[in-house]
């Protein structure tokens, strides 16, 4: 039987975290200094944001709603991630498409995590949808490989001398 209060707080986590997700594939989407890395990115901004829809489907479904502190608290950190410093001062630094690339990655393992345990749950949870869980973890699946196609990439340009 599964812990319908605990599934919700779970699932509130990770759409707190996709919430912040999504801020991010927009800001590297919109400054990623490669074309190619910026067109990649947007096409994950509007995947990011239908995979946030449905975790609302599901909160619903166990009777929960997003968490607005929790949501709160994934945009400041999101917000406060872009205050490091890269080896520039006054402008953006090479670097930052590097490390962006790199911690959206890690975003997504995050992200596949989550959808696994859903799908783990999915036969004993009759709202949730074992075939759209499937197709999400494709989906995810996807963009971690891409992602780490576009990183290492950038990570040859970036860290090259020209």
């Amino acid at each position: 039987m599964i812990d319908e209060a605990r599934l919700a707080t779970y699932l509130q986590d990770h759409y707190a975290g996709s919430s912040a997700g999504i801020e991010l594939f927009k800001r590297a989407a919109d400054q990623q200094t490669d074309p190619v890395v910026r067109t990649a990115l947007a096409k994950m901004v509007q995947e990011v944001e239908e995979e946030r829809t449905a975790l609302e489907r599901y909160l619903a479904a166990v009777g929960a709603k997003p968490d607005q502190l929790k949501n709160a608290g994934a945009w400041m950190a999101e917000k406060l991630s872009r205050l490091k410093p890269n080896g520039e001062l006054l402008r953006r630094s090479p670097l930052s498409d590097l490390v962006e690339l790199e911690t959206l990655r890690i975003a997504v393992e995050g992200k596949a995590a989550g959808f696994r345990t859903l799908r783990a749950l999915a036969d004993d949870e009759p709202h949730f949808d074992a075939a759209e869980l499937d197709s999400l973890l494709t989906q995810v699946a996807q963009q971690i490989e891409d992602l780490e196609a576009l990183r290492m990439a950038t990570a040859q340009r970036v860290l090259r001398h020209p």
